[in-house]
């Protein structure tokens, strides 16, 4: 073979072996910036700040809906023909008044006849009396006698009764609304009348959580407002607290409010109460953006020696920009503030600032 052709040949050998470890160094160097590159990724920069105690003040405001302190619907107990109407929507009236009379003249008749029969009993039990000591009647018929004196007595309360119903007089002081009747219709019993309305003093009706109906009580003196009153203070006394949550848990709390001569407030009107404490209180609180999702989930990040630990916390009362920890976290714990993404548990971390 020519030595020139050799020559050649082991020229283009050594090329192809000198590009093969090239790229062969390359390549190892490639994988590991690529191997550094991963490792620096997967160390999280998260802000951490310690757990610690947290002083709140016990007021809170909460709002409501202003009711009637009483609303009852007047029912009929009597039937008749209605022959005097004195109150219509709107009115005002005082309990015992009364709202409407039905003709009454049957009965009125019936209990002159009654009461005309028992001064005759009564005349008749004088006599025998008289003639029981000289034995012209017995005891019987004088004891028969008493019992005669005694029905008419007993039927004349009755009567009496019947004709004040025809009197239907108001159960309670209010305003009288949505009038059923009117002057002439007959009245039959059990037949709606009309409501009365008492708002004077009117009700705030609020629901208070389980961690602030404890520090409220019967009697307590509470700031009220009404929307429709803008920048206008007035003064309420709680006057119920129910022993019992309602579906959503909370507690239903009534407050009344003065409201002279029903002008001011309306029942169905909004309003707000402001509770005030005797005096603040400490409690173990994080910052609200601690939480990894959800306040109410209780997932935070516990650094521990440059690992993120996911931890289950109880929370109690949301305050602020704070959250009370009950039960999961100690005072002095380091927290993840900020770098929450892709963080998992057991995860590398770098501190910063």
């Amino acid at each position: 073979m020519n030595p020139k052709i050799i020559i050649g040949l082991l020229i283009v050998i050594a090329s192809i072996v000198a590009i093969g470890w090239r790229l062969k160094e390359n390549k190892e160097t490639i994988k590991a910036k690529a191997e550094l590159s991963t490792q620096h990724s997967t160390i999280a920069s998260v802000t951490v700040a310690q757990v610690g105690k947290q002083t709140f003040s016990n007021d809170f405001k909460v709002n409501g809906t202003y009711q009637p302190t009483q609303q009852v619907m007047v029912i009929s107990d009597v039937n008749g023909r209605i022959t005097s109407l004195k109150v219509d929507d709107g009115t005002t009236i005082q309990r015992g008044q009364v709202m409407l009379s039905v003709d009454n003249k049957l009965i009125e008749n019936e209990l002159k006849m009654v009461r005309l029969n028992l001064k005759k009993a009564e005349k008749d039990l004088a006599r025998m009396d008289n003639l029981v000591k000289d034995g012209g009647v017995t005891e019987a018929q004088v004891e028969e006698a008493k019992l005669g004196v005694e029905t008419l007595k007993v039927t004349i309360e009755s009567m009496e009764k019947r004709l004040s119903d025809t009197h239907l007089k108001a159960p309670i002081s209010g305003v009288v609304n949505n009038m059923r009747i009117e002057e002439g219709s007959y009245l039959a019993p059990g037949s709606p009348v009309a409501s009365i309305v008492n708002i004077s003093p009117i009700r705030l009706d609020v629901f208070l959580t389980e961690d602030q109906v404890v520090t409220v009580k019967v009697g307590q003196r509470v700031k009220v407002t009404a929307d429709v009153l803008p920048g206008r203070e007035l003064q309420g006394v709680v006057s119920f607290i129910d022993v019992q949550a309602d579906p959503t848990k909370r507690f239903p709390v009534q407050i009344q409010v003065s409201n002279a001569n029903a002008s001011t407030l309306r029942a169905g009107m909004n309003g707000q109460a402001s509770f005030t404490a005797a005096s603040p209180v400490a409690a173990l609180a994080i910052p609200r953006e601690a939480f990894d999702g959800s306040v109410y989930d209780g997932n935070v990040y516990v650094v521990e020696k440059n690992v993120a630990r996911l931890r289950k916390v109880r929370v109690g009362t949301i305050r602020g920009d704070y959250v009370e920890i009950l039960d999961g976290l100690s005072a002095g714990e380091s927290i993840v503030m900020t770098g929450h993404v892709n963080l998992s548990d057991g995860a590398e971390v770098k501190v910063v600032q």
